[in-house]
């Protein structure tokens, strides 16, 4: 019974996550467009004869996302300890850790995280990324699941060290504006199929840490 109270629980959290992304994602689009209209009308001189209304701008599928994956996410305090997740921890430092044991509990669709590699790259040698594989990733449910999972990490930029997220060719560094990053030819290449999130690290773990959605600390000594 506790099982199942649990899963509704979640549920019901990733319902509120996805309607604070939309909403999020509607103002910061509204926000923008409200700042373009008002400089161009700063731009123009005076005329004479009104200038007929412009058509409204409709956002494309992949701007959609980007504002989506980008869009604050409120995070939740889970009260108890999270246990280990789907993430072989071993290599991995503590604030990578702390997001993927989050991530583990509160979207537990996911069965599948990377995470210590070798790559050319300096992230996953050293423990300071995950790649958070989406099912069903070319699906609607599977790209708004994704999102939700960047969202997330975004929200959480602070407390976790975040300091970037890739998800669909979006590049969204912890604080700052997104980008798009560079067709490498494939899905994986071009993160499609996985939420990458990288990590400042904290420190290789010493055994004793307990991680919370909103804190970690060291267990006492016996």
């Amino acid at each position: 019974m506790g099982r199942n109270l649990l899963a509704n629980g979640r549920g019901r959290w990733l319902a509120f996550l996805a309607s604070v992304v939309v909403a999020a994602a509607a103002l910061h689009a509204q926000g923008n467009d409200a700042r373009c209209c008002a400089e161009n009308a700063a731009e123009k001189p005076p005329s004479a004869q009104p200038s007929p209304a412009p058509a409204p701008k409709i956002a494309s599928p992949a701007e959609a996302e980007l504002l989506a994956a980008s869009a604050p996410v409120a995070a939740r305090d889970v009260p108890f300890a999270l246990p280990p997740g789907v993430a072989p921890e071993e290599g991995l430092q503590v604030k990578t850790i702390w997001a993927a044991r989050a991530i583990s509990v509160m979207f537990p669709e996911i069965t599948t995280i990377g995470g210590h590699r070798q790559d050319p790259l300096p992230w996953h040698p050293n423990g300071l990324a995950i790649d958070v594989m989406i099912p069903n990733h070319n699906t609607e449910a599977g790209i708004e699941l994704g999102n939700q999972i960047a969202g997330l990490a975004l929200a959480n930029a602070k407390r976790w060290g975040v300091i970037h997220v890739i998800w669909r060719q979006g590049f969204y560094p912890g604080i700052g504006a997104p980008s798009w990053t560079a067709d490498y030819g494939n899905e994986t290449a071009n993160h499609y199929d996985h939420v990458h999130i990288a990590t400042n690290g904290g420190g290789y773990p010493t055994g004793k840490e307990t991680y919370f959605i909103g804190s970690m600390r060291p267990m006492p000594d016996n």
